[in-house]
């Protein structure tokens, strides 16, 4: 017969509580009736009364005149009763029970009396220095008084509502229990268990547990166990106890066959039951239906290894692969081949045609590449409109290469989506392994190639040689020394002068970054910043220009005594940071600079990638007081009502229209239209790259309001722009001819002079 963990835990307390009650209650009387009659051996009685675990009680029944019940005395209580209540006799002996518990059940007494019937009753009471207390009372009638046995069954109570609380949460709990016997057949099951396994309670009872697994897993379990306790653990239910008898946790992942055939996996946890002395009596085990789970990790796995748009593979599940490409290669001797494709000009598609588009022109280059290579050759979409091929297991590098040119093939037709017809061409990168030492080498020594076939043209493939790697060599070399140039005080600024057309005075300058390297020597912002930026050192290094412009900036106007202002330019990641404001105000209050002294420059590509994020940033900028102007200016003319949205306070006119705005007509319509645009929505402009007389008097009859450039100054350095600021400073103090422009320069100690 079996019978479940919890009706074994209630039959043991029924039995214990019944079993001792009806002994002692007939003992009990007699010896109560004895000593009401007035035996001569009272001690001996009280002695014996004494010896009962059981509280006992005699009262007194107390009468009035007319022999009406009014109430009960104390006559005895056993050792047992006093600790029960809390009192000792010799205070309790002839009180009134009233007196001790006002809340004693009289109209009970009574009707106990009445009966001449012994009366069995449980009762929930308040007892001095105890909590709630439950006791079970059997109330026996005696001549004239009252026997009262109480036992205290408050645990019994617990045990009884804990033993019905988990019987509920067992039978309504959605995780499946099984209750096994010591032999690992099953006692019972909960019905999240019968539902899950298809099977009956009747099917299960008495059948061994092993009835559920595949015997395969428990063969390679039982080996596992069996190296792991260096003993011999069978393939049956012994797999399941082996680790919870040795006193260890027991949880992992199985194959449970249910009923219809079906095989689930389940998260199985098997915990020992042990009795009072602590010896094991039964298990129970607790498991959970894997099934949803793993779909969701699998479609979880699918999504975060996928690109979305296009289905390929991501960068994650690129580099495992390539990871076990390499893997094998170290066994087998195999090569393999990385390709990163990139799409010539796509950005044009997404211009011109829309995002929307552009994703299924994307889609459609997805489907080509896996149609150009073998089946075994992993598709990975690496980044917007760039794919990395994974080539596993080919001949040589003439295979690798055979299967490139394929790839490019695929672009020669024209793709057609949405009515449109869009032309691509593709460029491709090309490594090998184990050329490549690393398989993250590999997809390097790829980009590398892939840059260097862009930069000799297009629409082409270009393999990674030793001579490319010598260049990556000199740019980790570069890289390694940027990262310390900053803490070695290897970086300083110099500062380009900005003139006003108008009064031919020193407004501003603009700070520019210079790197002079112990190793590589003096180095220009536009081999060094690039690599910041990818590196991400772009935000201390810009930090710091930001923080040193406005330090020697505020010393120069205390030294010369002119407010000139600072131009600052802001790379994007700088800008985007998240303590950027933060960075700004501490470089203000450091130097003691005003905010309308110091300008920072953002691009205008930069704005117009992200106008929202942008458009927030530089109205937080300009709540500081600081002014704010666009580079390069017109260099995205594709779109120019963005402009009407930012209220930056300086427009700067890209050296490209400067250069040719006397040569080109297109180039001076341009020019002229800005200055038009910056001035009707109160906006001031700036030219930049002024390197001619010609080109400055052209500008100053456009109203333009200042310029830069060689033709006033090439960059200087603090001492020099010191030097130039108190010279320009005397000559305008001095002049009294109106009609000339003059300005100095560092190469000509004389004003440079031209007509207006």
């Amino acid at each position: 017969m079996h019978i479940s963990l919890e009706q074994r835990g209630l039959r043991s307390a029924a039995i214990a509580s019944a079993s001792l009650l009806p002994a002692w209650t007939g003992r009990l009387i007699t010896l109560a009736r004895r000593r009401l009659a007035g035996s001569s051996n009272e001690t001996r009685l009280s002695a014996a009364m004494d010896i009962s675990p059981t509280a006992v009680f005699l009262h007194d029944a107390v009468r009035d005149d007319s022999g009406r019940l009014t109430g009960f005395r104390f006559n005895y209580l056993n050792s047992a009763a006093e600790r029960l209540i809390g009192h000792p006799r010799a205070y309790l002996k002839g009180k009134l029970v009233t007196e001790v518990h006002p809340a004693s059940d009289l109209p009970l007494y009574q009707r106990v009396l009445d009966s001449n019937e012994p009366t069995l009753v449980e009762r929930e009471c308040s007892l001095p220095g105890r909590p709630k207390t439950v006791l079970r009372m059997h109330l026996s009638p005696l001549p004239n008084g009252l026997l009262l046995t109480c036992e205290d069954i408050t645990a019994e109570r617990r045990l009884a509502r804990s033993l019905a609380f988990n019987k509920s949460l067992v039978t309504s709990t959605t995780s499946s229990i099984l209750v096994l016997e010591l032999d690992g057949s099953i006692s019972s099951l909960n019905p999240a268990a019968e539902y899950m396994l298809g099977y009956t309670q009747p099917d299960l009872v008495g059948k061994s547990i092993t009835l559920l697994h595949d015997p395969i897993e428990l063969l390679e379990r039982s080996r596992q166990l069996s190296s792991y306790f260096e003993r011999e653990i069978s393939p049956d239910s012994n797999v399941l106890f082996a680790r919870p008898q040795a006193g260890l946790h027991e949880a992992g992942e199985w194959t449970w066959i249910c009923r219809n055939g079906v095989r689930i996996p389940v998260q199985l946890t098997i915990n020992p039951v042990h009795d009072e002395d602590g010896v094991i009596i039964a298990f129970m085990g607790t498991s959970f239906d894997l099934t949803d789970r793993k779909q969701t990790d699998q479609y979880i796995y699918h999504i975060a290894h996928h690109d979305p748009l296009t289905g390929l593979a991501g960068r994650t599940l690129l580099r495992e692969q390539i990871q076990l490409a390499a893997e094998r290669s170290e066994r087998t001797h195999a090569l393999f081949s990385v390709l990163m494709v990139d799409l010539d000009h796509f950005k044009r598609v997404n211009d011109s045609l829309g995002h929307e588009t552009g994703d299924m022109v994307l889609r459609e280059v997805a489907f080509r590449l896996r149609d150009s290579v073998r089946k075994s050759d992993t598709v990975a979409r690496f980044s917007g409109d760039q794919f990395v091929i994974l080539l596993d297991g080919v001949s040589g590098r003439i295979e690798a290469e055979a299967i490139a040119h394929k790839v490019t093939e695929a672009f020669a037709r024209p793709i057609h989506v949405g009515g449109q017809q869009v032309i691509l061409t593709a460029s491709i990168g090309l490594s090998m392994y184990p050329e490549s030492a690393s398989p993250e080498e590999l997809l390097k020594h790829a980009d590398i190639a892939l840059h260097h076939g862009k930069t000799t043209g297009r629409n082409g493939l270009a393999v990674f040689t030793p001579e490319l790697g010598r260049l990556l060599h000199d740019r980790l070399r570069l890289e390694s020394a940027l990262r310390t140039a900053l803490e070695r005080h290897e970086l300083f600024l110099v500062y380009q002068p900005q003139i006003s057309l108008s009064t031919h005075r020193l407004v501003g300058v603009e700070a520019l970054l210079r790197w002079r390297s112990p190793e590589f020597g003096l180095v220009m912002p536009n081999t060094f910043i690039p690599l910041a930026e990818e590196t991400g050192l772009i935000v201390a290094i810009g930090a710091w220009c930001l923080e040193c412009a406005c330090q020697e900036i505020a010393a120069l106007q205390r030294q010369v005594g002119n407010t000139i202002s600072v131009a600052v330019n802001l790379s994007p990641s700088q800008l985007h940071e998240e303590h950027f404001l933060e960075t700004v105000e501490r470089a203000l209050t450091v130097s003691g600079l005003i905010p309308s002294s110091l300008e920072v420059e953002i691009t205008e590509r930069l704005l117009m990638s992200d106008s929202e994020e942008s458009l927030q940033i530089v109205e937080r900028v300009q709540s500081l007081g600081v002014t704010t102007a666009i580079d390069d200016f017109g260099t995205g003319f594709s779109n120019m009502s963005y402009i009407t949205r930012f209220k930056v306070d300086r427009l700067k006119i890209d050296r490209s229209f400067v250069s040719r705005c006397l040569s080109d007509a297109n180039s001076l319509a341009v020019t002229t239209a800005i200055i038009a645009l910056a001035h009707s929505l109160n906006m001031e402009v700036i030219a930049e790259g002024v390197e001619s007389v010609e080109q400055a008097v052209m500008l100053r009859a456009l109203e333009c309001d200042s310029a830069q450039g060689y033709l006033f100054a090439h960059p200087l350095t603090l001492p020099e722009i010191t030097s130039y600021s108190r010279s320009m400073h005397d000559f305008d103090e001095n002049t009294e001819a109106p009609g000339l422009w003059m300005y100095r320069t560092p190469a000509s100690p004389g004003p440079v002079t031209f007509d207006a």
